[in-house]
């Protein structure tokens, strides 16, 4: 039995097709994730711009620190010191 070329062209473009589907199948999870992963890219920048304003407020403190006006802050805020001579007086709320 012999096939003549004919013969075997609807297997061909069959055979074709099939391999056209599965690559287009294979590209459909890559193009998911890429659709997920840019609707992602506002909440991402939005949170972003929080840590460069966080960090930008955490250098103006850092630098605040190093001088002795913001020394003398810190230790009044945080630790309750006082300097000589002074009174503390305590208001409840």
């Amino acid at each position: 039995m012999s096939f003549s070329r004919r013969s075997l062209r609807p297997l061909w473009v069959m055979l074709y097709a099939a391999f056209v589907g599965l690559l287009l199948a294979s590209y459909v999870q890559p193009l998911q994730e890429i659709a997920e992963h840019r609707a992602n890219i506002p909440v991402l920048e939005s949170k972003l711009l929080q840590t460069k304003e966080y960090n930008a407020e955490q250098r103006r403190l850092a630098e605040e620190l190093n001088t002795p006006a913001g020394i003398e802050r810190a230790a009044r805020e945080r630790y309750g010191m006082i300097r000589d001579g002074e009174k503390v007086y305590i208001v409840e709320k």
